[in-house]
């Protein structure tokens, strides 16, 4: 059996990593959301170099809690994306293109590279296109308050509460 001192002390030792645990979680959940707001937005894209996007618009939204991205290139069209970001570090996954960097201070600066698990068949009878990477660079001319509020064309939710329905 310890002594009642020795067992104050380990009761101690356990609340306090149980607080500073606690504390680390907030924190971590905290930087989650900040590096999600810092990529939610209106963002207008180049690219230097020769490469499959040229310039244009995305824009990353939260739908039912994961990141959704929208790209508007000039020479591509419309794209969908499937986005990810962890602290500054911001990805952006579209056909078979992936767009990689950082954002500091509405500014993003990147790399569009072939995605990784590109197949190539043996009858294929186009040339292969050169393309490798090109850098893109990206500013944000939309926040997320402005991209959340209903546009022109869009409907409002029907939903509402109850004091509005008078």
């Amino acid at each position: 059996m310890l002594p009642p001192h020795c067992v104050r002390l380990l009761l101690l030792l356990v609340l306090g990593a149980g607080f500073v645990g606690g504390c680390a979680s907030s924190r971590s959940a905290q930087d989650e959301a900040a590096a999600r707001a810092a990529a939610v937005g209106t963002w207008s894209y180049e690219v230097e170099d020769v490469a499959p996007l040229d310039q244009g618009r995305f824009r990353i939204t939260v739908q039912d809690g994961d990141l959704r991205g929208i790209v508007r290139d000039r020479r591509l069209g419309r794209l969908r994306a499937s986005v990810r970001v962890r602290d500054s570090r911001l990805e952006i996954d579209l056909r078979d293109l992936r767009i990689a960097g950082y954002i500091e201070d509405d500014q993003f600066t990147g790399l569009l590279r072939r995605s990784q698990w590109e197949v190539t068949t043996r009858r294929q009878s186009r040339a292969r296109s050169r393309f490798r990477s090109a850098s893109l660079f990206a500013r944000r001319i939309r926040s997320a308050t402005a991209v959340d509020k209903p546009g022109i064309l869009e409907c409002r939710s029907l939903l509402r509460e109850a004091g509005d329905c008078e």
